[in-house]
């Protein structure tokens, strides 16, 4: 079917398709959803345990080892992890990629319910839930008043947190810091043994006393009567009032005999203060699937509403938005959208002065919108978004999508110079350049393609990506040969390159005057390149070498780029961590973290210091601050610098080891470089990891290296005599117990006051917690509810365990974390510095293994999935080619330029000082597309050439000059479409220059190049193509060889060529 005859006939229906396809696509843009980045499922399904009381030692092998024993026989698990602090079991089992997350969830809960007989019967029930990327606090909200922090909490809890639940699609709002009111019953040891009572027994009867049973229900004739007993606290006297037991079995013992009940706080385990002053924060989550930035609009709203209300209230109650995760998506958007509009600009600019005519840049550059429009409706169909990823693909694309249009119309333009008619100039101009604009169109899906089905993080991130530019292709091949050939043939008469037909308007007339100028240069480059052509192919072998110098040349530059997973971009907030020695006081580590605090505040670009002191874990030796910088407008130096800066300032606290990294969800540091050392025996690993650690710090292309491994609280212990114990009757589970409700506490019910919720604490006054200097004070329960003193059944110890223990696919493990140093050898020179260090320098003991996880392993993961891109991108080209031009051997001349493409890119990566990243990498990806759009238009036109009858040096030089200007047309609007993104135009947009700046030298490279290697490697590429279907004629049948042989006139013609 000859789509362009068709198209120009039926003029109408063309129009109203293109209508069509506008339309729709506005629609579809106006409900595609709008987030950062696409919707990525991860396989990852965590397992967090609480055991109150319990070092990391008894949670690793009495929570975490039995649960990772569980899981580790599911199908499809990759890695399991498992981290073991104090109270707290946390394991994270991530599965392939090809997994279904809904079943690996499923399999994990069915596993932990087997594995809940094997765990101690005083955990809390384990949380099962599987890790959603989007799954992070939209905003994070800092409340601050003159109210007492009980009131302040309950205050947040009661009114800021409903109003903010009730916005549309808002999910979970969590409270952090504060401390909730709590119901202390503190008990007397003395009291205790006078009434051979028990604290676990006291316990046991205030649960028994405050629990509301349901009794059952009972069928009475048409109605159902439900029982149920009711023993709710209704004051604290109540409790006070709780029968434990009787005495002499007559006289009742009640809490108040044996201890006293007083309204308290909870155990005080982190402070928050937000820029000094104490606070209260409030992290904001929406549901899943929801509009973002509608979502924070809505909050922004409720905000400013909860202000006005709070306005007149004495207590001066202040709400702020802290971060807004809505920012860097708009950010991103509005720079991709301002990328698009620019390189739009500038891509009908190069056309314009291009084809000299107002009117045939008007019929070319319609493939944009069209396009664009197009690919929107497509999205829609995929199911994408708009989204950092599929933005990008679009703002690439811009380039891209007017190639097809200039090769067909300037083509027409060519024939309409003929002095051919309009209808016929636009039917023949296409056909003749068909085959070619298919090829074009082909390779770079054939590149993009297999971008959207690759395996992993890095498969997942670029689906949208990759996919995206296919759709726009697709739509922009129809604009090229079924709308530009239709206009061309009802709108565009014949005329000159740089002149319409009317006198241009006074205000045009510099622009005219500018156009004629840059054709007359256009004419005069093109007679020169057909005399530099002749020199080319005299001394091909020598153009061949200097290009082959080059080539090799730019591997040498290669080198010396550095090499990470993601550049570093100016997000304007960062993280600073300190680690204190186990053991300090919640009191001792806010003291340094206030000078810290002030330290950080102290700087002009500092907007916002968030300090938590602390952990909900009950890590009080660590603080951490969540730094919001002011605007990059209203800053001279970007976060990177800020970063340093802070570093040397907090140079004088080296000795609580801070650390600056970058924002991880705004919970954490998200450390770039992260080694993971295993080994089965703690002391060993401890010993090798602490080598490895020391060399690590003086290698220059890591800051701030941290090795996670602690030295624990100082423990005491208390070692149970099994002999003594058994002839006591004194079980261990009973004793340990015991001992963790006169010290931790135990809560065994709750207390309801107007609707809410207290717990009821019970443990021993702050004042005999401390068993260490009463161990013979201290007693613990027989088998017959008899008090034992501790001294007699077990022996007290004192030691120092480790305050966390990390475990990797069932090994015990120590992970050494830094960030990339900027400005140095990068990702890749580190992974590649570490490695080497192992290997040879620090040999590994027996046992000892590693491996690299996090960015380390993302980088690792892009190098083999950017290897395989370019494989298959490469493989797919060659089908494309051959079978379009039914030649195995004519490909290789066209692909001949992929080579030349990256060598511009590697020198433009070198020369401006950019890494070799995510961005980059994809960028060098598209280029291989892109190249061999070039070296197709004239390699597919000497062949046209040669075909009818002309020598080959003749069409090849005819070839030259007739499709140099498509060539530099082609090239010069990718070029134009990319200089928006090479330069960066805001903070967001900076991380991305690295792609812009290698394809635009990719891209000047290559069409240099192109123009010289291709006329000199053609001659010998088709004598060798000759020389073998000469081969074939002679021992191949006779038919066999007619359908093998595309001409079998090739031997003339290379006779008259010679």
């Amino acid at each position: 079917m000859n789509i362009p005859k068709l198209a120009i006939h039926r003029p109408i229906f063309i129009t109203c398709l293109f209508l069509l396809i506008m339309t729709v696509g506005y629609l579809a843009l106006k409900r595609l959803p709008v987030d950062l980045f696409p919707d990525i499922t991860f396989p990852v399904v965590t397992v967090t345990t609480t055991y109150p009381g319990a070092g990391p030692l008894e949670v690793e092998s009495l929570v975490s080892k039995p649960i990772e024993d569980e899981i580790s026989t599911i199908a499809g698990i990759k890695t399991i992890r498992s981290t073991n602090r104090e109270g707290v079991s946390s394991v994270v089992a991530q599965f392939h990629f090809k997994t279904d997350i809904k079943y690996a969830e499923q399999q994990i809960r069915d596993r932990i319910g087997s594995a809940r007989k094997k765990l101690p019967d005083d955990i809390d029930d384990p949380v099962i839930r599987r890790v959603d990327p989007s799954d992070e606090p939209i905003v994070t909200v800092g409340v601050t008043a003159d109210l007492p922090t009980a009131t302040l909490y309950d205050f947040a809890d009661e009114i800021i947190r409903p109003k903010l639940q009730q916005v549309d699609e808002v999910g979970m709002v969590e409270i952090l810091g504060g401390r909730k009111r709590e119901i202390r019953v503190e008990l007397q040891q003395e009291k205790l043994k006078r009434h051979e009572l028990s604290a676990g027994m006291v316990s046991d009867r205030i649960r028994s006393a405050g629990e509301n049973i349901p009794a059952g229900s009972v069928q009475e004739g048409k109605n159902q009567i439900v029982y149920r007993t009711l023993a709710q606290f209704r004051s604290l006297e109540d409790i006070s009032a709780t029968i434990v037991s009787f005495f002499a079995n007559e006289k009742p013992i009640r809490v108040r005999d044996v201890g006293h009940v007083f309204d308290s706080l909870q155990e005080e385990r982190s402070r928050v203060f937000l820029n000094g002053t104490p606070s209260l924060v409030l992290r904001v989550y929406k549901q899943s699937g929801s509009n973002t930035i509608q979502v924070v609009e809505g909050l922004r709203k409720r905000i400013e509403d909860l202000n006005k209300e709070f306005g007149g209230r004495k207590e001066k109650v202040r709400v702020a938005i802290l971060r807004d995760n809505s920012t860097p998506i708009r950010a991103n958007v509005t720079d991709v959208k301002e990328s698009i509009f620019i390189g739009i600009a500038l891509t009908v600019l190069v056309v314009l002065y291009f084809l000299g005519s107002f009117r045939s840049t008007f019929i070319t550059t319609l493939a944009l919108p069209n396009s664009l429009l197009g690919a929107f409706v497509l999205m829609l169909i995929a199911g994408f978004s708009i989204n950092i990823m599929s933005l990008l693909a679009l703002s690439l694309a811009v380039g891209l999508l007017v190639d097809d249009a200039i090769v067909v119309r300037e083509n027409i333009f060519r024939h309409f110079e003929m002095g051919k008619p309009a209808a016929k100039a636009a039917v023949e101009g296409t056909n003749e350049v068909l085959l070619a604009v298919i090829a074009t169109t082909l390779t770079v899906v054939a590149v993009f393609g297999p971008i959207g089905f690759l395996d992993g993080t890095v498969g997942q991130f670029f689906k949208e990506f990759g996919l995206t530019i296919c759709f726009a292709m697709a739509i922009s091949l129809l604009d090229a040969i079924a709308m530009a050939p239709m206009l061309s043939a009802y709108f565009a008469g014949a005329g000159s390159h740089a002149a319409e037909s009317k006198k241009p308007m006074i205000l045009l007339r510099p622009l005219n005057w500018s156009i004629k100028l840059f054709d007359r240069f256009q004419t005069r480059l093109e007679n020169g390149y057909e005399r530099s052509l002749g020199w080319i192919l005299r001394f091909p072998k020598t153009v061949l070498a200097l290009a082959l110098g080059i080539f090799i040349s730019s591997l040498f530059a290669a080198k010396f780029i550095p090499k990470t997973f993601l550049p570093p971009q100016d997000n304007g907030e960062f993280i600073v961590r300190i680690d204190l020695p186990p053991g300090t006081s919640l009191d001792g580590t806010h003291e340094l973290a206030r000078q810290v605090d002030e330290r950080i505040r102290s700087n002009p670009e500092v907007r916002d210091s968030l300090m938590i002191v602390g952990s909900r874990d009950g890590q009080a030796n660590i603080a951490s601050f969540m730094v919001q910088l002011v605007p990059s407008k209203a800053r001279q130096v970007n976060t990177t610098g800020m970063k340093n800066r802070i570093r040397e300032q907090l140079v004088e606290f080296a000795r609580a080891n801070p650390i600056v990294g970058d924002m991880n969800g705004g919970t954490g540091s998200d450390r770039p470089f992260t080694l993971v050392i295993l080994g089965p025996d703690l002391e060993q690993l401890e010993k090798y990891s602490n080598a490895v650690y020391e060399k690590l710090k003086g290698n220059p292309a890591l800051k701030d290296v941290n090795l996670t491994y602690r030295p624990g609280k100082p423990e005491f212990q208390f070692l149970l005599d099994p002999n003594r114990a058994d002839q006591l009757g004194v079980a261990t589970k009973t004793a340990g117990i015991e001992l963790r409700t006169l010290v931790e506490g135990m809560v065994p019910a709750v207390f309801r006051e107007q609707g809410r919720e207290y717990d009821i604490r019970v443990r021993l006054g702050d004042a005999e917690r401390d068993l260490k200097s009463r161990v013979n004070k201290t007693f613990v329960p027989n088998i017959n509810g008899r008090l034992v003193p501790l001294s007699q059944v077990s022996e007290a110890r004192e030691q120092k365990g480790p305050a966390e223990i990390s475990r990797h696919n069932r090994n015990r493990s120590v992970r050494i974390e830094a960030d990339i140093a900027p400005g140095g050898p990068g990702m890749g020179g580190a992974i590649t510095a570490a490695t080497r260090l192992i290997d040879t320098e620090l040999k590994l003991p027996e046992g000892i293994s590693y491996t690299f996880v996090g960015q380390a392993e993302s980088f690792k993961e892009l190098i083999v999935n950017m290897a395989i891109a370019m494989g298959l991108g490469i493989l797919f080209i060659y089908l494309v080619l051959a079978s379009l031009y039914e030649s195995f051997i004519t490909p290789f001349a066209i692909m001949l330029v992929l080579p030349l493409a990256l060598c511009g890119a590697f020198f433009a990566l070198l020369i401006t000082g950019s890494s070799l990243d995510l961005f980059s990498m994809i960028g060098c990806v598209l280029l291989m597309g892109v190249a061999t759009k070039n070296s197709i238009l004239m390699v597919d036109y000497t062949k046209q050439l040669t075909d009818k009858g002309l020598d080959l040096r003749t069409a090849i030089i005819r070839a030259g000059k007739t499709r140099l200007r498509p060539i530099l047309m082609t090239s010069f609007a990718l070029i134009a479409g990319m200089i928006p993104i090479a330069i960066g135009l805001n903070e967001a947009s900076r991380q991305r220059t690295g792609m812009g700046i290698g394809i635009i030298g990719g891209m000047f490279s290559s069409t240099l190049l192109t123009l010289a290697v291709i006329p000199a490697a053609y001659t010998y590429i088709e004598r060798f193509r000759i020389m073998i279907e000469s081969w074939f004629k002679r021992h191949v049948s006779g038919s066999s060889a007619d359908q093998l042989s595309a001409s079998p006139s090739k031997e003339v013609l290379l006779a008259n060529e010679q």
